[in-house]
């Protein structure tokens, strides 16, 4: 295969698999493969993980969402924590890495050009609360994907974060545009996760809430 049909087939859509590649191309997987590693080692190509791939700039005509990047990283997973909080406009901070949950286990990816991919192990039953987003840029490739809902973040938040959420606590995160949350689908969905300590935080959470409405 030559460079120029990899960058017709994947320019608008710079982040692709080692199985398209081979879709597409009539070489025997062991010479694409080669092909694809002295294409990296000359960066033209980035590899992310094994048989993941980033188009090098001036050959990609988009660069991927990092949160579409990280459901690709490690699939099953859904970005959360505070990476989703930051997205859904409920912190003020920025987050320096991209944040996401599995009921794999956790790990840890870092990439020169798309930064650091964090993720935290929840059990299966605990793996859900997530739906489709996008980055609003039209209908380009490989800018949907999947994140936590407003009320499922905070869940996650609360039961992967070390200590107790006490309300000294809640208010040094300093929450915003609490709105958004609908506080009867929240208590449902901390009956649903089962956990002490998410049920707590949760009541905390709506109390301070209520008392700086009053």
């Amino acid at each position: 295969m030559k460079f120029e049909t990899l960058v017709k087939n994947f320019g608008d859509r710079p982040l692709f698999e080692l199985q398209e590649v081979l879709a597409i191309s009539e070489d025997a997987p062991k010479s694409l493969k080669n092909q694809l590693s002295v294409w990296t080692q000359k960066s033209k190509l980035s590899r992310l993980k094994r048989g993941v791939y980033l188009l090098s700039e001036p050959y990609r005509r988009e660069v991927p969402s990092v949160y579409y990047t990280s459901n690709v990283l490690l699939r099953p997973s859904y970005v959360s924590l505070q990476t989703a909080l930051q997205f859904h406009g409920m912190i003020p901070e920025a987050v320096g890495v991209v944040q996401a949950v599995t009921p794999k286990h956790g790990r840890e990816w870092e990439t020169d050009e798309l930064g650091t991919f964090v993720y935290r192990s929840l059990k299966q039953t605990r793996f859900w609360g997530y739906e489709q987003y996008s980055t609003g840029r039209g209908e380009r490739p490989q800018q949907d994907f999947l994140m936590a809902r407003p009320e499922k973040c905070l869940l996650d938040l609360f039961y992967l974060s070390k200590g107790e959420w006490t309300e000294s606590r809640l208010r040094q995160m300093r929450f915003q545009n609490l709105g958004r949350i609908d506080p009867e689908a929240l208590r449902a969905d901390a009956e649903r996760f089962g956990s002490p300590k998410v049920t707590t935080a949760v009541k905390r959470l709506l109390a301070e809430e209520l008392e700086q409405m009053r």
